[in-house]
């Protein structure tokens, strides 16, 4: 049986049983077509002991190594991950550039007698997808923002709204950052690739012909940028602005970070990190209030001083693309429903007219 060339069309193709990542383990890390599972030809080390003979030794040597590599590691995923394939089963393989790398898995895999096809370009074809969704073209979607204060429940009432089948681009969740100095994970964050790909991957999955949800962010979360394109379209795209009592907002802040409050020594090194905006008496007084436990304080002068300032300087939105703005408890399940049904009920009256 011959390899069949493939040449990608969308970013998540769906005509084959089974997508085969040949790159090393880290560049598949990196990024990785949706769904493709990783079966390396080379190893990490692998892949640097042939590259370093062949740029500065021998080429007919880094060949020869390679080979052997390739031949032991195709050997064990037949044994492996592959041994329980059915003769009718159908593959796309890919490499960086649909080179050496993915046409030696493909070679065999054929031989079997499996339906095998090779990926035109490899990965570097898939990124051009990326690229051309995210940085090149307009964003055709219709996004509606939720927007608001720090503590105002934003993302809460994304779920809310996903959890009742609306299309929801959560991309605090997709960076696995909260957007703040307070925000980051000890997971880390993915890497801006698989980010956008992410990103590009919910686009193309969602109809253009229902609207969008996704929360106001600054151009960067985390270490991570919002696409171009995307970030583009959310500064002129309507958007429901929420609000709540500041008592409230500092409550559900509370809630919401408890890995902070329970690591007093970790929150008072992040207030050191306001350093460079603020007074060295505030951040004092603020580093105080954590070694007395006073929380909802710190969080209310958070607020007050740091947050809710920028976020009047730096909305992007324009004023004549407000649909509502709607009162909140984020601490309150009722309340984030009522929330949800009423940004619904406004969109739909929108279409209506």
């Amino acid at each position: 049986m011959t390899i069949e060339n493939f040449q990608l069309q969308t970013t998540t193709p769906q005509q084959f049983d089974t997508i085969i990542d040949v790159r090393s383990p880290a560049e598949y890390s990196e990024d990785h077509i949706p769904n493709a599972i990783n079966l390396p030809v080379l190893s990490d080390e692998e892949r640097e002991v042939v590259g370093t003979l062949y740029k500065k030794e021998s080429k007919f040597e880094a060949k020869k190594i390679g080979a052997r590599f390739v031949s032991d590691n195709i050997s064990k995923h037949l044994s492996g991950i592959l041994a329980e394939k059915e003769d009718q089963w159908t593959v796309l393989i890919y490499c960086w550039r649909g080179g050496q790398r993915s046409r030696s898995l493909g070679i065999v895999l054929s031989e079997i007698g499996w339906k095998t096809h090779v990926l035109e370009g490899g990965y570097k074809s898939y990124r051009r997808l990326i690229v051309d969704k995210l940085y090149e073209k307009p964003i055709k979607h219709n996004i509606i923002v939720v927007s608001g204060y720090t503590g105002t429940g934003k993302t809460t009432v994304l779920g809310k709204l996903k959890k009742l089948g609306e299309q929801v681009i959560d991309l605090e969740e997709l960076a696995n950052h909260r957007g703040s100095i307070f925000g980051s994970r000890l997971s880390g964050q993915p890497s801006q690739k698989e980010f956008e790909s992410q990103i590009a991957t919910l686009l193309e999955n969602f109809s253009e012909h229902r609207p969008i949800f996704l929360e106001s962010e600054s151009n960067q979360i985390g270490y991570l940028k919002i696409p171009p394109s995307l970030w583009q379209k959310m500064k002129v795209s309507t958007y429901i602005e929420l609000y709540a009592k500041i008592e409230n907002r500092a409550k559900f802040l509370i809630s919401e970070y408890p890995e902070l409050y329970e690591n007093p020594e970790g929150l008072l090194q992040k207030i050191k990190l306001l350093s460079d905006f603020h007074s060295r008496k505030l951040i004092l007084t603020w580093q105080e209030l954590v070694k007395k436990g006073q929380f909802q304080l710190l969080a209310q002068g958070l607020m007050a001083e740091h947050y809710d300032p920028r976020y009047g300087n730096s909305s992007n939105h324009s004023g004549t693309n407000r649909r509502a703005r709607i009162n909140i408890n984020p601490r309150d399940t009722k309340s984030v429903t009522r929330v949800a049904s009423k940004i619904l009920e406004r969109i739909r009256l929108e279409t209506i007219s």
